[in-house]
């Protein structure tokens, strides 16, 4: 079954935003990372429930806007998923294989930026309950 596991959302104050969900929702960060070479200047932090990620990305000016970036979904079979997107789009591209992040990336047919992906983003697994 194809899975929701990523969001992405853009700020100018990183730090800021990370406090916010760890404090307000007990999100725990799984990781710090760096932008692509080409985004100098930003940081990303990565931030889970357990089972999720949430992507905090640090914007710089111009970029692009503040807010929801993507979301990302795993998906069980890539070229099945990618035909069916074909009906909606007039071309869907793959990224080089050598991409650390997602497979594939498409928008919806409002133009909702995704990021497809056998393999998944990151690699931890749903975190159990202490009751499971």
């Amino acid at each position: 079954m194809n899975q929701l596991r990523h969001l992405a959302i853009r700020t100018e104050e990183p730090e800021k935003l990370v406090a916010f969900y760890k404090e307000a929702f007990g999100f725990r960060e799984v990781r710090e990372g760096l932008p692509p070479p080409q985004v100098q200047g930003s940081r990303s932090f990565h931030l889970t429930d357990g089972y999720f990620e949430l992507a905090i990305l640090g914007n710089v000016p111009n970029q692009s806007p503040n807010g929801l970036y993507h979301f990302g979904i795993k998906v069980d079979d890539m070229d099945e998923t990618a035909r069916k997107l074909e009906s909606f789009q007039k071309h869907v591209q793959r990224r080089p294989a050598d991409t650390s992040f997602a497979e594939l990336r498409v928008s919806d047919i409002d133009g909702n930026l995704m990021d497809l992906s056998v393999h998944g983003f990151l690699e931890y697994q749903p975190v159990k309950s202490a009751k499971e």
